[in-house]
């Protein structure tokens, strides 16, 4: 009998498996992201145009004197 008291702690130690199951789904989109991440920085400059216009401003206005 010392083999299933064995084995049913063994069995009691394990992690359950809706557990692991959920630690690799994290895993697995957290991966996910990070390779998606990654190709977006790489075409950044194919997405990403910025192009500065300056504005024209007025010319001064000449003090008029005072009468």
């Amino acid at each position: 009998m010392p083999r299933a008291e064995e084995q049913k702690a063994a069995e009691s130690n394990r992690a359950p498996r809706a557990g692991l199951r959920l630690m690799i789904i994290i895993v697995v989109a957290m991966a996910l992201l990070a390779i998606y991440a990654n190709v977006q920085k790489s075409r950044r400059n194919e997405i990403e145009k910025v192009r500065i216009i300056p504005i024209a401003t007025p010319p001064p206005a000449s003090p008029t004197p005072a009468d």
